[in-house]
């Protein structure tokens, strides 16, 4: 919590007011410039109660206190304390000036009251930071002081002082000092307050003030609580402002997370869905392709590697099927296991898609060949459909997006029937693929309820081989 300067200002105002009034009256000035140079001295540190609490943790204070005797407390009450022990050292600065202050300005009924608060709020700090205290007490404690510096100027020296102004902060600062959890001892203490209000109000107005004292001190009390209530107004719209900034901030962070928690986990279209409604998603795409990969052998994996090991293997291979997914502009839908299930064409429609989900298939097939058949002795079957589909997010407990119809089962068919390092594509892809890839025919597949369906290796891209052929070419024409 960041508590800025306002009671040292309060200070230095406070004395100024003396020795301006000192000119015009020996006795303030007599006793005012004797102590003033102290309280200037003070005013030159440019201290602020955040640094007092920094030196305090660098101590480290407050976080020994809140270790030792409050642990057990959850991190909402933790700053609770923290914020009782700061607010506690400020007034007893406060009240330790204000004891001189009075006495200077010769109010006794003032000196006597405030001297016992600032010892009052010296022992609760004490207490609380050394003993053991109860928190709980020495909040209700350090309020109740608060009520009675508050209420008892107003008491003496009746409703016009401006002390009568400070009663509106003090629920302000009641605020700092209770949890979320707390809300119906909160409530109470506010009707607590409340109560000390219209009490105050109609004492004042039945019997007037108890003191009566000069003009001159007057104005000058007058002035000096004037003071310290802008001070005060200023210091709690600063807190009031970087709390809702911090808030906003977290929120934002918060919000950040779970975007990139539901974009890891849904297409941003779907995310965007997801966000403004609760109802289920589901949507129908006439033309999609679907990949099934799945590593050949995996059970022989599983048995001779732990389980560590197993898994640190599936992510760097996945991860790596990720990367591509994303170059390739395809929706990676999920693993089962072993396999690896991605779609071209949805949420957004694609007129490229299957040629995108072909290279993905070819690229992936080569990368296994190149970096992890040697590494794992790893070797991949890949099965790929175009046709129709549906897509969603059904349920509301661990929720995916995810596919359903026969173009599906029918990549999943063409992924289990075929061989290792190969492409298993149906006739389908290799109408919409057309000349500019090559093949070979492998015959056909009896797919339950479709009956029998041809099927093609998926061989490479043919502009990628005639680049070859004329790269080996130029290469003997240099050696010749």
């Amino acid at each position: 919590m960041d508590v800025r300067t306002y009671p040292y200002r309060l200070f230095d105002a406070f004395f100024l007011v003396i020795l301006y009034q000192g000119k015009k009256n020996n006795r303030f000035y007599k006793h005012g410039k004797s102590v003033f140079p102290i309280l200037i001295d003070l005013g030159k540190t440019n201290i602020t109660l955040n640094k007092l609490t920094e030196i305090m943790k660098s101590i480290p204070f407050i976080n020994q206190v809140i270790e030792r005797d409050y642990s057990h407390f959850d991190e909402e009450r933790k700053r609770g304390i923290s914020i009782y022990l700061i607010l506690n050292f400020m007034m007893i600065l406060v009240m330790g000036s204000w004891v001189v202050g009075f006495w200077i300005l010769e109010m006794p009924e003032m000196f006597y009251l405030d001297g016992a608060i600032f010892i009052g709020y010296i022992s609760l700090f004490i207490g609380v930071a050394f003993f053991k205290f109860p928190f709980n007490i020495g909040r209700f404690i350090l309020l109740f002081f608060g009520a009675l510096i508050t209420a008892f100027p107003v008491l003496f020296y009746g409703i016009d002082t401006s002390v009568s102004l400070h009663l509106v902060f003090l629920p302000i600062a009641t605020i700092l000092l209770f949890s979320r959890k707390e809300g119906k001892l909160f409530l109470k203490y506010l009707a607590g307050i409340l109560t000390t209000f219209i009490i105050v109000a109609i004492w004042s107005l039945k019997y007037g003030a108890m003191y009566q004292v000069s003009p001159d001190t007057f104005r000058i009390f007058n002035t000096i609580v004037a003071l310290d209530g802008m001070f005060i107004s200023l210091y709690f719209s600063y807190f009031f402002f970087s709390e809702n900034a911090g808030y906003k901030d977290l929120l934002a962070n918060e919000r950040e997370k779970s975007d990139h928690l539901l974009l890891s986990i849904f297409p941003e279209k779907i995310a965007d869905q997801l966000r403004h409604s609760n109802q289920s998603v589901a949507d129908s795409f006439d033309n999609v392709t679907i990949l099934f990969a799945d590593i050949v052998g995996f059970t022989q994996y599983s048995n001779s590697m732990s389980p560590s090991e197993l898994v640190h293997m599936l992510d760097e291979v996945f991860s790596e099927f990720d990367a591509l997914v994303d170059k390739y502009g395809i929706e990676k839908i999920k693993t089962i296991g072993d396999a690896y299930m991605a779609v071209g064409g949805l949420p957004t429609p694609d007129e490229r898609h299957c040629h995108n989900v072909a290279d993905l298939a070819l690229e992936i097939n080569q990368i296994i060949k190149v970096k992890y058949d040697k590494k794992y002795n790893l070797k991949l079957r890949i099965g790929i459909h175009t046709g129709k589909a549906v897509a969603g997010v059904i349920g509301n407990k661990k929720f995916s997006y995810d596919l359903w119809g026969d173009s599906v089962n029918i990549a999943s068919r063409f992924e289990s029937g075929g061989q290792p390092e190969r492409v298993h594509i149906t006739e389908a892809v290799k109408n919409i693929l057309g000349d500019s890839y090559e093949y070979e025919y492998c015959g056909e597949v009896d797919i339950k309820g479709k009956g029998m369906m041809k099927s093609y290796f998926l061989e490479g891209k043919i502009e990628n081989k005639t680049a070859l052929l004329k790269e080996g070419q130029s290469t003997l024409a240099i050696a010749s």
